[in-house]
């Protein structure tokens, strides 16, 4: 595998967009059905399961050094459990990135594109992130930072648009209904927290310790911009934004200002496939790595086109229909996304943490 650098804030922008690309749209209403009007809390506290893959991978990082996420399995669990393992978690991935592509291709055929066979949406995003991952990680790092802006002041501008129409008495009572709506909300947004083990991949490329801050740094900013995208949704639909699919789509379509500025969810729409690209690009690169480092290939890039074709399969094996995708994302898929995705590599780092430990007393006695 070509050794490639990307710098700290390169690899910040990737997670950050990789989660607030699709959660702006999908997430408050998976988040209300659950918690109510308390739905704006449920960032604040789900960010736990960004932080812990965030930990894990600093943790594997410094145990094993210059290793990605497969080499790392392998290093901790041995050859065989570990490329069993790897092959393991590489079909699990690519289930979920299966996922994140039904889910933006239903979103821009349901609402933009209703001709058009989903089929074609799926190949065209993933013909433009093959063309950027052949290009190397580095593109779509840069990519990333060029969306960032883009994407930020989309989202801003809509939400003070929307601020004639809010009304805060929404958010009361606050836990009006006790802690146990909050807490299976927060199971739901977790789902989108725990990609952050997406680090695990990209803190090998980093050079200097700023990359671990980043990191974190990268939790907190998507927790803050779900906490605000959550309650420009609670303050116009209160809970009644559980009956929507894309309820910040919906409220942007309510902007008009002065019979000038309206039907601005051009600019949601924007937003979700700038912020997409990066979110399946990111995701396609993990892949393929891990589809190189199973199979004993030195060069991802030869994966490419393969698992290209693995992700759409799997973006239609995932769920027959939207309505089906959705129930999977507010129930027990989210205990099957961190099960991969928080408890998997916190344990990886638990256990090399005792491997090491256990050598150094070797080592001493």
């Amino acid at each position: 595998m070509a050794k490639v650098n990307i710098s700290a804030a390169q690899m910040g922008v990737l997670l950050y967009l990789s989660v607030i690309g699709t959660a702006f749209l999908v997430m408050p209403s998976a988040a209300t059905i659950m918690a109510g009007s308390d739905m704006w809390l449920t960032p604040i506290f789900a960010s736990l399961g960004g932080f812990v893959p965030v930990w894990a991978a600093v943790r594997l990082n410094r145990l094993y050094p210059g290793k990605h996420f497969f080499a790392v399995i392998e290093a901790v669990l041995g050859r065989v459990a570990g490329r069993a393992a790897g092959v393991l978690f590489l079909l699990f991935h690519l289930h979920i990135g299966g996922a994140t592509i039904r889910d933006y291709s239903e979103f821009i055929a349901g609402n933009f594109f209703q001709q058009t066979p989903i089929l074609v949406l799926m190949a065209s995003m993933l013909i433009v992130c093959a063309m950027a991952l052949k290009a190397g990680i580095e593109t779509i790092a840069r990519c990333a930072q060029i969306f960032l802006p883009v994407v930020l002041t989309l989202l801003l501008i809509n939400v003070i648009l929307l601020i004639p129409d809010m009304d805060v008495s929404e958010m009361l009572p606050v836990l009006g209904n006790g802690l146990l709506p909050v807490i299976k909300g927060i199971v739901v947004v977790q789902g989108w927290f725990c990609q952050f083990v997406m680090i695990t991949f990209l803190l090998p490329l980093v050079n200097g310790d700023k990359a671990i801050r980043t990191g974190y740094w990268s939790v907190a900013a998507a927790a803050a911009t779900m906490v605000l995208i959550n309650m420009t949704v609670l303050f116009l639909f209160g809970i009644d934004a559980a009956q929507f699919y894309y309820p910040f789509l919906m409220a942007s379509r309510y902007i008009r200002v002065a019979d000038f500025i309206e039907h601005v969810e051009a600019m949601v729409m924007a937003s979700w496939v700038l912020g997409t690209f990066v979110r399946i690009s990111l995701f396609y690169y993990t892949a393929a790595v891990g589809a190189a480092y199973c199979t004993g290939v030195n060069d991802e890039k030869l994966f490419v086109y393969p698992v290209g074709i693995l992700l759409v399969v799997s973006a239609f094996w995932v769920a027959p229909s939207m309505q089906a995708l959705l129930t999977f994302i507010s129930t027990w898929g989210n205990i099957y996304i961190m099960s991969g995705y928080i408890a998997f590599p916190a344990c990886l780092a638990l256990i090399g943490m005792v491997r090491r430990a256990s050598a150094k007393e070797r080592a001493n006695s």
